[in-house]
């Protein structure tokens, strides 16, 4: 076959023109694309459906570009209620907010039971032999604190006169202390409760399979939900989506689990199935959970308030979305 060589200049200005061809396409396909700001945490595994969402490019076939800001959970409400992020992976923290009375509300759990376990040095082999042991919390407010005393509570061990409990600190403060001996049990996230396992401790129990919590969901302001009620479907619809993927996807789930978390391959997957045990199936919290929720938020502040559950909740988004998802 013979080829004709194009002049250099003329060859030039083809690709000149191409790229020129498709820089309008992309500039095109871009200006399409709504952005959205979404305040979140990677430390833990909590915003995995999002990551999942936004990495397959669930979102984008939304019509959004959905940025995810690594941001402290109180500054994230706070980012929230000014405008400057329209969304928060932040359930206990967007329920707490709203207690108090910030103009916030959860539109969709997709945690509704805890990502924690109750770890314990190997010696104590039951919940009923932490009675007169050492219990590392991270506060006497802290979310983890309130969830290890319940589930106390349930076993039959007063957590307030059975058990000594012992401020320690964050997450890895906790687990020094569970490994040196300073305390004898702590309650740790998925994946710290499975690197603790590994280095011989032991787990009581996993939360996700005996409580109900809010623990991962989506938060947005009261004007948000004036202003842009069909943004809110289509996010909780990627959402979803997200959910549905990681399930369907386990192999490829793990390997993101991996990168991101920079876990190793055998933590991911029990990490991975762990967090599916969490995950609530229609995108809302049952109305115990939800009062559980408040409770246990007006007990920090030692309020006497009576909150109605509408004011921390508005689930009518996640039903709907759920309802026309599954009629697909």
């Amino acid at each position: 076959m013979r080829y004709t060589r194009i002049p250099k200049p003329i060859l030039l200005w083809l690709l000149f023109v191409s790229g020129l061809h498709v820089g309008i396409i992309s500039i095109g396909y871009a200006a399409t694309l709504e952005r959205v700001r979404a305040g979140y945490s990677i430390g833990g595994l909590i915003p995995f459906p999002v990551v999942v969402a936004r990495e397959n490019k669930i979102f984008e076939q939304l019509g959004f570009d959905l940025e995810l800001i690594n941001i402290p959970p109180t500054l994230a409400v706070t980012a929230l209620v000014s405008g400057d992020l329209q969304y928060v992976i932040f359930a206990g923290t967007t329920l707490n907010a709203a207690v108090r009375g910030l103009p916030v509300k959860l539109v969709m759990v997709y945690n509704d039971r805890p990502l924690f376990s109750l770890m314990s040095r190997p010696e104590i082999r039951s919940i009923k032999d932490l009675k007169g042991k050492v219990l590392g919390i991270a506060s006497l407010t802290s979310g983890e604190s309130f969830l290890s005393r319940r589930l106390l509570k349930e076993a039959g061990v007063d957590p307030e006169r059975e058990v000594v409990l012992r401020t320690i600190g964050n997450t890895p403060d906790r687990l020094a202390a569970l490994r040196t001996g300073v305390v004898d049990a702590t309650t740790l996230t998925t994946p710290v409760d499975i690197q603790a396992e590994a280095l011989g401790l032991r787990r009581l129990v996993f939360m996700g399979e005996v409580l109900e919590s809010i623990t991962g969901g989506v938060g947005v302001s009261d004007r948000w939900i004036q202003q842009r009620p069909d943004q809110i479907k289509k996010i909780i619809s990627g959402v979803f989506q997200g959910m549905v993927y990681a399930r369907a996807h386990p192999r490829e789930s793990v390997a993101l689990i991996m990168t991101k978390w920079k876990l190793e391959r055998e933590i991911a997957e029990k990490a991975f199935d762990l967090m599916l045990r969490t995950w609530s199936e229609n995108g809302i919290a049952s109305e115990q959970a939800v009062q559980i929720g408040i409770e246990e938020s007006l007990k920090v502040s030692s309020s006497k308030q009576i909150v109605p559950p509408s004011r921390v909740v508005d689930f009518s988004f996640a039903r709907q979305v759920y309802r026309e998802l599954k009629a697909r």
